[in-house]
């Protein structure tokens, strides 16, 4: 690794942690769950327009899967984990819940963001019965790794000692010196730490919990989708920098 990444590496390290964009609400969902929690997942799913998803890869097995899904509200984020297992929830009024879940969430009048692309990610929980392929393909799907570069290179422009300057601002190119557009290749997609470090100049850890990749997912995808400016950004910044501040 070269000198300057080690640089970028060590300076992200040293940012403040991570904070999601609005407060959270945790639902954990499975068989012997309260009712009236289950209730609650479907009446605020009917209501909600916005979904986050953060598949758990490393939680599939041929009989069990758990997957995160947030829930995206104007005043908070209700993030619902959902646990699985066909051998033992297949035949349950469990089993109906959670399907209606899904297909709330997929119908095509609702959005559902994702950190890559949402039909690749879901296929491999086809196999639970849960939803089908077809279903997934009827929701409005954001990719928002896809759409934060032209995002950010729009905000986020060269330098003007930079070879790139005034000539392609939403290319990135072997030719940039910018510290700040740490990928030089237009073919790069963005880790979400570095996204969220260069965005918002806090640290995301891959360590931490898929809570929190959903929360780093609609925060991005919150910023792209109300076009906020470089002037907005940076007034969101200095807002919670006088907060850390000033607790």
């Amino acid at each position: 690794m070269s000198t300057i990444n080690n640089n970028i590496n060590r300076n992200i390290n040293e940012l403040p942690q991570f904070k999601p964009i609005k407060p959270c609400v945790l639902l954990y969902i499975y068989r012997a769950q309260a009712q009236f929690v289950l209730d609650e997942l479907i009446t605020e799913a009917r209501k909600t327009k916005i979904f986050t998803i953060v598949p758990e890869i490393g939680s599939l097995f041929s009989n069990y899967m758990f997957i995160h899904v947030e829930l995206v509200q104007d005043s908070q984020a209700i993030i619902a984990l959902i646990e699985y297992c066909t051998e033992r929830d297949r035949n349950s009024s469990y089993y109906h819940i959670v399907h209606n879940f899904f297909t709330i969430i997929f119908d095509s009048s609702k959005i559902i963001q994702t950190w890559g692309n949402l039909l690749d990610l879901l296929v491999p929980y086809a196999q639970y019965g849960l939803f089908a392929s077809s279903d997934v393909s009827q929701a409005q799907s954001i990719n928002v790794q896809k759409i934060f570069k032209p995002w950010y290179n729009n905000i986020f422009r060269h330098d003007i000692q930079c070879q790139q300057y005034r000539k392609y601002d939403e290319i990135d190119s072997s030719l940039c010196t910018c510290c700040h557009r740490p990928y030089k290749s237009s073919s790069c997609q963005w880790s979400i730490s570095r996204a969220i470090a260069y965005t918002f100049d806090e640290r995301y850890d891959y360590y931490m919990h898929d809570i929190h990749k959903c929360l780093a997912i609609t925060k991005l995808g919150h910023v792209i989708n109300g076009k906020w400016t470089s002037q907005k950004l940076n007034a969101y910044k200095q807002k919670q920098f006088i907060k850390k501040k000033n607790p």
